[in-house]
């Protein structure tokens, strides 16, 4: 049973539960027309994460044998942290700064290896969601260093 908890999967869908609840806390103590969207996503968040470890939990992992060749690393960890990352310094940086670098470790992640489509690719899809969320959507977002040097 405990070999079956510190499996990655288990691990993974264990972290996002707790990372929801956590950032669930915060949203539902704040105001409530500005908290509307963040506790609807955190909600979904949560209630996924909880049928993703539940379902980890009853689904038996196959067994390996000892001495496998490789083993394959899920480069989700890293990217959950660089989304971490990249909100936190939000606040203090704005919003082009850090998902510049966040959507250009996403399009590595997603085997996008060279250099112009990748170059590309981050200036288009971090430009354009800023694009999005600042002129279409109407939800200001800074686009960089907000602590009043630009």
């Amino acid at each position: 049973m405990f070999a079956s908890l510190i499996h990655p999967r288990v691990l993974t869908a264990l972290a996002l539960l707790v990372a929801g609840a956590g950032l669930s806390i915060t949203a539902w103590q704040g105001p409530e027309s500005a908290m509307l969207v963040p506790r609807i996503v955190l909600t979904i968040w949560c209630v996924m994460a909880l049928a993703i470890l539940v379902g980890e939990l009853i689904r038996q992992a196959p067994r390996q044998p000892k001495a496998s060749p490789r083993v394959a690393r899920s480069p989700l960890p890293l990217l959950m942290a660089a989304v971490l990352v990249a909100a936190v310094a939000t606040a203090s940086l704005g919003f082009l700064i850090p998902a510049l670098p966040l959507v250009a470790l996403t399009l590595w992640l997603f085997r996008i290896r060279r250099p112009l489509p990748l170059v590309l690719g981050t200036i288009v899809i971090g430009g354009g969601l800023w694009f999005l969320f600042h002129h279409v959507l109407m939800i200001r977002l800074p686009a960089l260093l907000t602590s009043g040097l630009v």
